[in-house]
């Protein structure tokens, strides 16, 4: 065999050999899902650059085999390096939320709450949104019934000063840590409380508040197992919910997640995306805890993940509208990298929960 054929086998294999590993250690929890994407990503050009016609790798630029050796060996020390970064990442961010609660707690936070349901909103950067939502939390049905708890993600604008005029709790992350870290904040500061139950909503003025009293009276009924659910997913897409327009590209992502759930569960789920939901005590407490919750897009993985799980999981009909002010984190590319992402953690959860029984 001419040695140009044997490098390139050699080429094709090392991809493979990253496709599957990082898919391995991102199901396992070894690997953060951005670093696993990079390398499946790598290992896949890898791959299609050895099979293809136009490959420059040739026997006679590699002819001593040093360059490859040498190559190897950078590919295997890069890979370590993220492996210990991905290790290092999670376990700072569940630091950094404990620096949080101990550091920055409002000053109510330390007293006993008679309400037994509390409202989480993370918030970054919403200083042309944040008011209007705290107007409609602010309403007696409201305020008679839950206590709201916003979690400052390190705004640079002026946020924090806007939620400080409303009789909230709010803490100020010490960095920026993301939208997945803030939820579980909040899920840390309602077990540490004892509250029963949580609603999360969005602070940009996309979850109307009149949803509130459906998902808690949701939370609080039996479903048809007799039982009261672990999650109340609040759809947009649903027979009662308000209109709510979607670009051609969030369609097909949507449809993409729930064909996942609908092979791996045998469940339907018509928005799970939705990041308007109630949960109870159990289901908060298991995200409270480490590496169970996605701590940057905790969306269809997490709906993957507790359903495997056989937590009870139903969804009602939501009012929802269109943000008008800000920006998204879902804006410019962003929505492509969020659709790779999501598909490979999607992916990961099943192959975690199914095959290797883990969760």
């Amino acid at each position: 065999m001419e040695t140009g054929s044997i490098i390139k086998i050699a080429i094709a294999a090392a991809g493979i050999a990253l496709v599957l590993s990082s898919f391995w250690f991102l199901a396992v929890k070894k690997m953060t899902a951005d670093f696993a994407v990079i390398w499946e990503t790598f290992g896949l050009l890898l791959v299609m650059g050895s099979v293809s016609r136009c490959c420059v790798w040739q026997g006679n630029v590699y002819g001593e085999g040093t360059v490859i050796c040498m190559s190897m060996i950078g590919l295997i020390v890069c890979y370590s390096f993220s492996l210990v970064l991905s290790r290092m990442k999670l376990k700072n961010h569940e630091l950094a939320i404990e620096v949080s609660l101990l550091r920055q707690e409002d000053k109510s936070i330390g007293k006993e709450s008679s309400k037994d349901l509390l409202i989480i909103l993370p918030v970054k950067d919403e200083e042309k949104n944040i008011q209007k939502v705290l107007e409609q939390l602010s309403r007696p049905e409201i305020e008679r019934i839950a206590d709201i708890l916003c979690v400052n993600d390190a705004s640079s604008d002026t946020s924090g000063e806007i939620i400080s005029n409303y009789q909230c709790a709010q803490i100020t992350n010490v960095f920026g840590l993301g939208y997945g870290s803030a939820l579980q904040l909040g899920y840390k500061y309602a077990v540490r409380r004892n509250y029963q139950y949580v609603i999360q909503m969005d602070a940009d003025g996309q979850h109307d508040a009149c949803n509130i009293p459906f998902i808690y009276e949701k939370l609080r009924s039996n479903g048809e197992s007799d039982r009261q659910p672990d999650l109340v997913l609040a759809s947009r897409f649903m027979e009662g919910s308000s209109e709510f327009p979607v670009s051609v590209f969030k369609k097909f992502a949507f449809w993409l997640f729930r064909t996942m759930i609908k092979v791996a569960t045998g469940r339907k789920i018509a928005d799970p995306t939705t990041g308007l939901q109630g949960l109870s005590r159990d289901a908060f407490t298991y995200y409270s805890q480490y590496n169970n919750f996605d701590h940057q897009y905790p969306d269809a993985n997490m709906v993957m993940q507790m359903l495997l799980l056989k937590f009870q999981l139903v969804e009602i009909p939501a009012v929802m509208h269109v943000r008008t002010d800000g920006k998204s984190m879902h804006s410019g590319i962003e929505p492509v990298w969020y659709m790779v992402r999501m598909f490979c953690s999607v992916a990961a959860v099943a192959f975690r929960v199914k095959i290797l029984k883990m969760g």
